[in-house]
């Protein structure tokens, strides 16, 4: 919801490609400065309250933007401020919620779980930007923020009530300080094939694909003719497809050849993005994003659950950190698209990108054989 109401109103304030870039780096920025640590602290933090604290930060940014809003006083920095705070408490949320899940049903049921997690987030990538379009375009973009914040509360209840085992109380292993902690858990992963070939999909994916997202108020009102509706729409296509193939994942009983899947879900994801970045129809539109949000399930579940099978229990904080950092490479492919997008337009700009993307994802299947394999 943040994403499509910021976005909205950043165009509408600036009217610029640029503007819009800018917003969508400064989103990614801390899960490339902070993605290791926070994966490093849901190693050596009790994960829940970790969690807690994440979301009770983005409480207070969504109330405070909501409020100058409605006073009508919001303007580009404080919007830029805003979205790196949201950044920033992704950066720990992430890689802390993911590293919980095996603590919850074991290694055996991850996978599932993993996709049911995926699944739960792609439900709201549907109904959230269609919310959201529906509030500003009939309300206005601080009842956008205020319906956020409320939802926060809600979360933050429901950590709270979450039942902990013991073994989800960490505690630190040791005196051993917190960078040599982290160099520690790098030295070990680089030498996983499988680990690595997810991290350099994911480095490829988030500098090439997903800043497509940041130019859809383009698409939608320049390319598409559509208004803010129109521009939920367009956002929750992508997550219809990727809530159809989390369901696949959900109800498998196992996930064969997870790595085959994960980069053949990536390309595919690229090629979608690619043919809708050359249409200038709605609803065709709409079906090739629902079938990017297919690719993007696969990448998006297994992504995570080949670094979760593969890391030991005492690494899984610090690799999941390193996915972190993977996806915090986007602000690099934000900036880039933006400038392709402001000198030779939107359409070109993503077609370009996702198809060089598919290129490199089957480049990194074919000369990793072990990655391919696991």
């Amino acid at each position: 919801m943040d994403r499509v109401v910021l976005g909205w109103v950043v165009l509408e304030m600036t009217n610029s490609a640029w503007n819009l870039a800018i917003i969508e780096a400064l989103r990614w920025l801390p899960l490339l400065i902070f993605g290791l640590m926070g994966g490093a602290i849901a190693d050596r933090i009790d994960r829940r309250w970790v969690l807690i604290g994440a979301q009770s930060m983005a409480l207070v940014v969504c109330s405070v933007v909501a409020v100058l809003l409605a006073l009508g006083v919001f303007n580009f920095g404080l919007a830029a401020l805003a979205t790196f705070l949201l950044g920033v408490q992704w950066a720990v949320d992430w890689p802390t919620r993911r590293a919980l899940i095996p603590d919850l049903v074991g290694r055996r049921l991850t996978s599932n779980a993993v996709a049911l997690e995926a699944l739960s987030q792609n439900i709201t990538r549907i109904v959230g930007p269609l919310i959201a379009g529906v509030l500003v375009a009939y309300w206005s973009s601080s009842a956008a923020f205020a319906c956020m914040a409320v939802l926060y509360v809600i979360e933050i209840v429901l950590l709270k009530r979450m039942p902990l085992s013991g073994s989800l109380k960490l505690r630190p292993p040791g005196q051993v300080p917190m960078l040599r902690y982290l160099l520690d858990g790098f030295a070990t992963l680089r030498y996983s094939e499988p680990i690595v070939g997810v991290l350099l999909i994911s480095v490829f994916m988030n500098v090439l694909v997903f800043p497509y997202q940041q130019l859809l108020p383009v698409f939608a009102r320049d390319t598409l003719h559509v208004d803010a509706v129109g521009l939920g729409a367009l956002s929750s296509a992508a997550g219809l497809g990727s809530v159809l193939g989390a369901l696949a994942i959900v109800g498998s009983v196992r996930v064969p050849r997870s790595a085959q899947l994960f980069w053949m879900g990536s390309a595919l994801m690229g090629v979608g993005l690619a043919l809708f970045a050359v249409t200038d129809h709605f609803v065709l539109a709409l079906v090739l994003l629902g079938v990017s949000g297919l690719g993007q399930a696969a990448f998006s579940a297994l992504q995570t659950t080949i670094v979760l099978s593969t890391a030991t229990d005492d690494l899984r904080g610090r690799a999941m950190g390193a996915l972190t950092l993977a996806i915090g490479t986007t602000p690099f492919g934000s900036l880039e698209v933006g400038a392709v997008a402001a000198a030779l337009g939107a359409p070109f700009a993503v077609a370009l990108n996702a198809g060089a993307c598919a290129i490199l994802v089957a480049l990194v299947a074919v000369k990793l054989p072990r990655f391919r394999r696991a």
